[in-house]
């Protein structure tokens, strides 16, 4: 296994556990959530249109493909949407929690999708997972009102969005190189983006936006540009089993930033609930790796 793919992987589920403190940083400067999400998905398809300009490695692509490319990358500007709402009104920690829900959220869908029962092994991960979601969301926000029930339901939409993302990813032209369809994808993105929040963003005072400051180009920086690059580059080589391991590591980094950067209180039982949910995370791909040791023993 070569380390550098490794590294990509693990780099980048590291960055959007980055997101999470960012967008609650812009909040405290008084940023709307119309400005930090249009931002966000416009500094990153900046970003990815200079590298695309760049690259001497494209291939010729119909209108049909640049559609589907497209249309595939909508559901990554819901998950910044509904996202980025939920921290209006509910700590990181906890919206990280709920946006971990994609792992079970996706095995349903591929399910329906299949028609296929998943196995036993894969719900005995699921309710796993929910043991370590009670746990990690700790007790306090239960009792908060309607407003925080709205964000933790903006929470579960942005888990859903980033699960058809997923299946979305999988499908769609995978043969393209990085750089080319990543930019098509979250050009798809940005157009959902603006559709939902142009209205707001008119309205908009100038100064809104210097309040958002660097944290717009950090947003699109970790959140748009790198990850979709790093796991282009490295799920590949490495698989989808060991690439979800890895991908685990975005849950604890968001987590010690918001008790670091921001202050938030995350108590034992919390803690105890991120490991129920490496866990589930780990066990479905115990057989895999097993498999792969055995093709290529040490």
């Amino acid at each position: 296994m070569r380390i550098k793919f490794v590294t990509a992987v693990f780099l980048g589920a590291c960055s959007y556990g980055v997101l999470s403190t960012l967008v609650k940083l812009a909040y405290e400067n008084g940023v709307p959530t119309a400005v930090v999400t249009s931002s966000q998905f416009l500094i990153g398809w900046l970003l990815l249109a200079t590298l695309l300009a760049f690259t001497q490695k494209k291939q010729r692509l119909t209108m049909k493909e640049k559609i589907q490319l497209m249309l595939a990358g909508i559901p990554t500007g819901l998950v910044g949407i509904f996202y980025y709402l939920s921290l209006v009104t509910i700590e990181a920690s906890v919206a990280i929690i709920l946006l971990f829900q994609f792992v079970w959220i996706g095995v349903v869908l591929e399910s329906l999708i299949n028609r296929q029962f998943p196995t036993k092994k894969t719900v005995g991960s699921l309710i796993i997972l929910l043991i370590g979601t009670v746990l990690a969301s700790g007790n306090s926000w239960l009792n908060q009102g309607t407003v925080h029930w709205l964000g933790v339901l903006f929470g579960l939409l942005a888990a859903v969005s980033f699960a058809l993302f997923i299946l979305a990813n999988a499908k769609v032209l995978p043969q393209l190189p990085t750089v080319q369809r990543s930019y098509y994808m979250v050009s798809g993105s940005l157009m959902a983006v603006l559709f939902i929040f142009g209205p707001q963003l008119i309205h908009q005072p100038f100064a809104t936006y210097g309040q958002l400051g660097w944290y717009g180009v950090l947003l699109g920086l970790f959140g748009v540009c790198i990850p979709p690059l790093l796991f282009a580059y490295g799920m590949p080589q490495i698989g989808s089993g060991l690439g979800s391991i890895l991908s685990s590591i975005e849950l604890p980094v968001a987590v010690l930033l918001s008790v670091i950067v921001l202050k938030e209180t995350v108590i034992l039982s919390q803690w105890l609930g991120v490991f129920f949910i490496f866990l589930a995370i780990i066990l479905p791909n115990i057989e895999w790796k097993k498999e792969q040791l055995a093709k290529n023993p040490l």
